[in-house]
């Protein structure tokens, strides 16, 4: 939304060296990519919140499986789609589950009033989804869940210095 706010541009999704490369400086009011939007609360990049967003930092891919909705479709035929993600990092606490308690399901992220995450957040139902717009904003109420979990694991990948003793396990 940061880079192309106005329409799609099939260009930019398909340039891996251009489609990531956005910072939300330009947008502090949340105009363009509104502050509750899961890129934005998932990866605040240069945001304005409270502490050191580098301590969160991770790397993060997610790939989709199964068939495309049919166009057209709004209802779910049973086909088995969906999105596999994978994280990254030195530090599960401190990373990944801090950025799922505090940045997505706390409600509280960025000054957002009582809202959690409209895409991964535990939404019941009863949840609210803030569009600044000028010159009042708009809020979406009834917001439920959007993606349901299926499972999920921690696998733990050796240290580099594991991996060197690996590598020469007599030095």
């Amino acid at each position: 939304m940061i880079l192309a706010p106005e329409h799609d541009d099939p260009a930019l999704g398909a340039d891996d060296q251009r489609n990531n490369g956005f910072r939300y400086e330009s947008d502090p009011r949340g105009a363009i990519c509104p502050h509750g939007a899961h890129a934005r609360r998932a990866n605040p990049r240069d945001s304005e919140i409270i502490g050191d967003i580098r301590l969160h930092h991770m790397i993060r891919r997610g790939t989709n499986y199964g068939p495309p909705l049919p166009a057209g479709t709004l209802d779910d035929d049973g086909a088995d789609r969906g999105i596999v993600f994978v994280f990254i990092g030195s530090h599960l606490d401190r990373q990944f589950e801090f950025v799922k308690s505090q940045w997505l399901n706390d409600g509280h992220f960025t000054g957002l009033d009582q809202e959690k995450d409209l895409l991964t957040g535990n939404n019941d139902g009863t949840g609210i989804f803030t569009i600044p717009q000028h010159p009042i904003r708009r809020r979406l109420h009834g917001v439920e869940r959007f993606v349901i979990t299926r499972g999920g694991e921690y696998f733990f990948l050796p240290s580099l210095s594991a991996l060197r003793w690996l590598a020469n396990p007599a030095a």
